[in-house]
């Protein structure tokens, strides 16, 4: 009974009508689907009737992946020099450390970010800024001319942190106002050097000529002084909230 059915030929899943001939056969026939067609030499045998279908055979796919879109946002590229402009190059470093500096706003403190803290000279002008800037980022997060009116004095909560009162303007276009910034760094040590360096900078200032703007702003630099002065005393008694160090 086996070798029996294996000698029977099974019938034709698509009738008689393609057993013989095959589907190809029947459809180019009955003038429908036509293999040749799409039989690989039909391109070669093109190419040979002109010009018009020469290298179409061998076209490199990737090649035709040449459409330009247009972004959205387009980000300019910098090199060279220009990728390590800061706007510091023409000022030299009195001081530097890595820190985490705080601002009071609201009622407390708030991180505004870690990384080097700066006491930047310029070499022409001869005025000194403090300057901080993010680790990684960059981004400025403290940004003030070295002032008479400000007192750095030890955060009564920390021997490794100091307060004081600036008019900070880190925050680009926004109009720079008095803020109370409280500095925090890696030991004492470090926050005295800062003082000392702080209050050398202070004279340094005080000794360069006056300018029209300087003499301008005479009156509202009273007004800084004694508000900072308040401000300094107020501090002394608000403690820095801890967080957990970053390394």
């Amino acid at each position: 009974m086996l070798a029996q059915a294996q000698q029977t030929p099974a019938p034709s899943i698509f009738g008689a009508a393609f057993g013989a001939t095959g589907f190809g056969a029947a459809a180019a026939a009955a003038g429908g689907f036509d293999p040749s067609k799409f039989a690989s030499a039909a391109p070669a045998a093109k190419a040979e009737d002109g010009d018009e279908g020469e290298g179409e055979g061998d076209e490199d796919v990737e090649a035709e992946c040449k459409a330009e879109f247009k972004p959205v946002v387009k980000l300019e590229i910098i090199e060279g020099a220009e990728a390590t402009t800061t706007g510091e190059e023409d000022e030299d470093i009195l001081f530097e450390a890595k820190v985490k500096s705080y601002r009071f706003t609201d009622g407390e403190w708030k991180e505004r970010g870690l990384g080097p803290i700066k006491l930047l000279e310029h070499k022409t002008s001869k005025k000194i800024r403090v300057l901080m800037r993010r680790d990684k980022t960059l981004k400025i997060c403290a940004n003030f001319y070295v002032q008479q009116e400000s007192k750095v004095a030890e955060h009564a909560a920390s021997e490794k942190a100091c307060v004081f009162t600036t008019m900070d303007c880190s925050d680009g276009d926004v109009a720079p106002e008095l803020y109370n910034m409280c500095i925090k760094f890696g030991s004492a040590e470090k926050r005295e050097a800062f003082t000392e360096a702080f209050n050398a900078a202070q004279k340094k200032m005080a000794a360069l000529p006056a300018d029209a703007e300087a003499e301008d702003k005479a009156e509202e630099a009273a007004a800084v002084a004694e508000e900072a002065d308040k401000l300094a005393d107020a501090l002394g008694e608000t403690k820095v909230t801890e967080e957990k160090e970053e390394e």
